[in-house]
């Protein structure tokens, strides 16, 4: 009877603990269920797409429920500043792999997760012709070139095709995103312009 007491009141320390340990994950919008208290919180992103909160590591697996957020009495606020808070905190385990005109992305499982990390994509949009173009396929595949590199968005639409082929337990999206006046929205390219 003491330890199923310990399991559904959980100290201050245990919550104090999971916060430090949250994480934002992109999720589709389709997921949401506002009515099911043990539906993921999701937060309207773009696209398509919404952030979620994931406990971890790993990080994916499980995201925060509304029933959870009540059992830690944390606004929905809180949850999303401790979230950014420590993914600002992780950026060190992002890497980058390969060469352009394509360069994959690699972070804890949820390389999509950096599009949440604004101070990560200063350095990366000095390295690509053009505007930062991005595919997120799926949760953990994020892969990245330049609005004038047609080589280069030839290859992540080639990528993204791929992934949804082989399926995943996390597909995300199908569309390209952009990076404009800092901030991430779909990308539209004038075909008439071009060079494939």
């Amino acid at each position: 009877m003491q330890k199923q007491e310990l399991v559904s009141h959980p100290s201050p320390s245990y919550f104090a603990s999971v916060q430090l340990m949250l994480l934002p994950v992109l999720a589709p919008l389709r997921d949401i269920r506002r009515d099911d208290v043990h539906a993921p919180v999701l937060d309207e992103f773009m696209g398509g797409l919404g952030v979620g909160y994931s406990y971890g590591p790993p990080y994916g697996d499980r995201l925060v429920t509304w029933a959870d957020l009540q059992r830690m009495e944390m606004p929905r606020r809180m949850l999303r500043r401790q979230a950014a808070h420590n993914l600002d905190a992780r950026l060190g385990a992002a890497q980058v792999h390969g060469q352009p005109p394509a360069l994959m992305l690699q972070f804890d499982g949820i390389a999509s997760t950096l599009l949440l990390a604004e101070p990560f994509w200063a350095g990366l949009e000095r390295a690509v012709p053009g505007e930062l173009v991005v595919g997120v396929p799926a949760r953990d595949v994020m892969i990245v070139t330049g609005s004038q590199s047609p080589p280069g968005l030839a290859k992540v639409r080639r990528a993204i095709d791929r992934v949804f082929f082989a399926g995943d337990p996390h597909l995300l999206s199908r569309k390209l995103l952009v990076r404009r006046r800092g901030a991430w929205e779909v990308f539209t390219q004038n075909l008439a312009h071009a060079a494939f």
